[in-house]
């Protein structure tokens, strides 16, 4: 199996790099300092699993250089979507499977309306995972969970066996004929962390300690879930108490990455992950104060970011 990673950040970055390191066939397709330290040292990741470094590294900064490949693993940032998934066009052929693993719940519908919807998996990741520097991944999470579906139909050969090469690279990797469910399942949890994450500025450990933080993430929790269902979405039932254990259960120095983009002072998907929640829940009828108050409180300062 031919594999190109779009987008060699933290989760790019971590499940090419452990593809890579278990012997599959890899391109890398990054940009800037990153890639010139990815192609003079190879590509570094410092892991709680295990450090490794893949040298030499298959890298390039043009998609039709390598062309139509069996897989691309999608992961940039959500605010890059739509620019990436142009460019990445010379890499889909007539069996091209595309698996994004962005945040959010709609990136593989948007994927699918410039690749073709037939070439579109749903994909769902869980890893705390950045780049370090230029050519070095830092993964800092005991889970580095995978879950791959057909966004509208029973498991098929190839998410089984693009699930079989995640696994025998070391991914907790599986299979799930209901992938709208687990994008909403993670989403419960991904979207309220980087929303109190962002407006309170410290990490999971210091949230969790805090009673008035961790009632706020609890209740932004129970928002998405009240989304999720107006949309139809059948999670399970107890899905908010399942999240905010989930959450006090983090590794007390973890982060989102939306939360690390604001701290930064850099763009973040804050549109994606914080926005969708306000605009979802007025189509709805689906009341979100906590989801407006983290979109209100930091939409100042991703417009200075963006510079608009």
């Amino acid at each position: 199996m031919r594999i190109a990673i779009m987008g060699v950040g933290g989760v790019g970055g971590y499940f090419g790099g452990l593809l890579a390191q278990a012997g599959a066939d890899v391109t890398f397709i990054a940009r800037g300092e990153h890639l010139r330290a990815m192609r003079e040292y190879g590509l570094r990741v410092e892991s709680v699993h295990g450090d490794f470094t893949v040298a030499p590294v298959q890298a390039t900064d043009d998609p039709a250089a390598i062309g139509p490949v069996d897989t691309v693993i999608f992961a940039t940032k959500t605010y890059q979507l739509d620019a990436a998934a142009q460019a990445m066009r010379p890499l889909i052929g007539p069996g091209t499977t595309v698996l994004p693993l962005h945040n959010g719940v709609d990136a593989a519908e948007r994927t699918a309306t410039i690749v073709g919807h037939a070439h579109v998996l749903g994909g769902v990741c869980y890893v705390g995972s950045q780049i370090l520097a230029a050519g070095v991944i830092r993964q800092i999470s005991q889970f580095r969970r995978v879950v791959v579906g057909e966004l509208d139909g029973p498991i098929t050969p190839r998410v089984e066996r693009i699930v079989a090469v995640l696994r025998r690279a070391g991914a907790a990797a599986e299979a799930s004929d209901d992938i709208q469910k687990m994008r909403w399942t993670k989403f419960a949890f991904i979207a309220p962390f980087s929303g109190v994450g962002a407006v309170t500025r410290v990490p999971a450990g210091e949230i969790v300690a805090c009673p008035e933080a961790r009632a706020l993430a609890a209740a932004a929790v129970a928002e998405v879930e009240a989304v999720a269902r107006a949309k139809g979405v059948a999670l399970d039932a107890d899905i908010t108490p399942k999240t905010v254990a989930f959450i006090d259960n983090l590794t007390p120095l973890q982060i989102a990455s939306m939360q690390r983009d604001v701290l930064e002072g850099r763009p973040s998907e804050l549109e994606s992950m914080i926005g969708a929640v306000v605009r979802l829940g007025a189509e709805l009828g689906v009341p979100t104060p906590a989801f407006g108050f983290f979109y209100a409180a930091l939409l100042p300062q991703e417009r200075r970011a963006r510079k608009t």
